[in-house]
């Protein structure tokens, strides 16, 4: 068993996945593991980034997402951040979407493969392509099915279109006629698959959705462990003040 794969089973062990997470967002994560792994996890605004990793005193690590992508890809960058973390712990990482999609570099790699496995087990996908391989859906001429069984696929694990589609593609050698099949897909359909099926999950465009929503909680909580650091002389009004502005969280003291 490779290093990814034993941290896999670690994060199964640690977060009590028994399969997979399908969203690691309803998890109870952001409480009941900020005091025990000193992990916290918010949600924010940041540009062109996917999420990022870095680490307070005490080696608390403060996770962000970008809530202004879709949930697939949101709950993607979660698993990735925590494969930052379990893999290569004190170590900061700001990562865009081409890395949390792809990358050669080897830490981005191992964060992706333990986010890959993490959220769609090997095991799983091994029975769904052999469903998609009994019932036909890579011919020409099953695109439309081919596209519900995919979205299913998507709602179950919590992951983007075109993450699944690229796993079913490069295990058909069939990923170099991507773009193909995804226009055959199109015109099948009628339209994108984002307006095709459900929107919400796939278009970061309903901000009243909570998945769509900045997380201030954790802001709070983290103003709060500066206050005890500070209390109990851990750090100084400096640092505190420092971490603060770093985060963003002076506007939640």
């Amino acid at each position: 068993m490779n290093k990814v794969m034993i941290k896999v089973e670690e994060a199964r062990e640690l977060f009590k996945i028994e399969k997979f997470p399908s969203n690691f967002f309803e998890l109870k994560i952001f409480t009941e593991y900020v005091n025990e792994n000193r992990i916290l996890i918010f949600k924010e605004s940041i540009g062109k980034l996917s999420g990022f990793i870095g680490y307070g005193e005490n080696e608390l690590a403060i996770i962000c997402i970008n809530y202004n992508r879709p949930i697939g890809h949101q709950n993607f960058t979660f698993a990735h951040e925590l494969g930052h973390w379990m893999l290569h712990q004190g170590i900061s990482f700001s990562d865009d979407d081409r890395q949390i999609s792809y990358s050669n570099k080897k830490y981005e790699k191992e964060a992706n493969d333990f986010a890959s496995e993490l959220l769609y087990p090997n095991e799983c996908f091994v029975k769904d392509y052999e469903y998609i391989r009994t019932n036909d859906l890579l011919s020409s001429k099953k695109r439309k099915e081919f596209a519900e069984y995919i979205d299913g696929l998507c709602h179950k694990y919590c992951m983007s279109y075109e993450a699944i589609l690229n796993r079913i593609l490069y295990k058909a050698k069939l990923i170099k006629s991507k773009n193909k099949i995804k226009k055959e897909i199109v015109k099948e359909l009628g339209k994108n698959w984002s307006e095709h099926f459900d929107s919400n999950f796939y278009t970061p465009k309903n901000h009243e959705l909570k998945e769509y929503q900045k997380s201030c909680e954790p802001y709070t909580y983290m103003n709060h462990i500066l206050e005890c650091m500070l209390e109990r002389k851990e750090i100084s009004e400096a640092t505190a003040e420092a971490i603060r502005l770093k985060n963003g969280l002076d506007f939640f003291k």
